[in-house]
Order: structure tokens, then C-alpha cells, then sequence
């Protein structure tokens, strides 16, 4: 039962965060800046996998093959909305741009942060979640199955 009180401070310390989120509008901002919508993917595998390893955890039975699967998952969708975002980033300037013209440059300037901002929302998504994964697999690890 300790191993599960520790799974529940580390959800109880994730919603939290979520909380903070909420209150300071980073769901908005996230949903605007990630053109690939892969964040809110990876937080959608990211609270199943939470709940598959709640309840392994409560019950004491490794049914955690998924999970341990998703932490790979959500790093590497993470990194794909990177290489999405600098491909994004990359092709608007690629392109003929005439230094004399302001609103061309201002205009690509824009399509590149929207790309960067894709890359970089992407990539820390995917990292702490899978890192909060992570951490909750360990605790499991190291107590869940004698169910202490």
C-alpha cells in the first residue's frame, strides 16, 4: 500500500501541475503553438498509461508492459513533432525572400516561429510526460509488486 500512496503523490503532484496550467493558460497557448496537436496525444497516453499503472500498483500485478512500452512512445512523438517543427521552420525560409521587402521578412519570420514553437512544445510534452511515466514505473518497481 506505500508503494501505491507514493503513485498517488506523484499523480497528486502531477494534476497540480495541470492546475497551474489551467490557471495560467498554457493549454491555450499550447494547443495555438503545436500546429501538429501531438502534445495533447502524447497527454492522452500519457494519463492512460498513468491510470494502467495506478491500478497495477494498488493491486500489486506487473501489468505494466504497456506503459513501460508508452514511455518509449511518447519520447519518440515528442522528437517526431521536432523534426515536424524544424521542417516546418525550415521550409518557409527556404524560399525566395527579398531582404528589401519588410513584410516578406516579417511574414517568414512568423511562419518560423510557428515551426519552432511546434518543435519545442512537442519535445518537452513528450519528455516530462514520459519522465513522470518514468518515475511512477520505479516506484512500482520498488514496491508495487509485494504490494508495500
Amino acid at each position: 500500500m506505500k508503494s501505491f500512496l507514493k503513485w498517488w503523490v506523484i499523480v497528486a503532484g502531477t494534476l497540480t501541475g495541470i492546475g497551474f496550467l489551467i490557471v495560467y493558460d498554457c493549454i491555450n497557448y499550447i494547443n495555438g503553438a503545436d500546429v501538429t496537436k501531438l502534445s495533447f496525444v502524447i497527454f492522452a497516453l500519457f494519463v492512460h498509461s498513468t491510470i494502467q499503472v495506478g491500478r497495477s500498483t494498488y493491486y500489486g500485478i506487473d501489468k505494466l508492459s504497456v506503459p513501460r512500452f508508452m514511455v518509449g512512445v511518447m519520447t519518440k512523438l515528442g522528437m517526431l513533432g521536432t523534426v515536424i517543427g524544424f521542417i516546418m521552420m525550415l521550409s518557409t525560409c527556404l524560399g525566395e525572400l527579398s531582404l528589401q521587402n519588410v513584410q516578406a521578412v516579417q511574414a517568414t519570420l512568423s511562419n518560423m516561429t510557428t515551426g519552432m514553437s511546434t518543435a519545442l512544445v512537442t519535445t518537452a510534452s513528450g519528455l516530462i510526460c514520459s519522465l513522470i511515466l518514468q518515475l511512477q514505473i520505479f516506484n512500482f518497481d520498488q514496491g508495487g509488486r509485494s504490494g508495500t
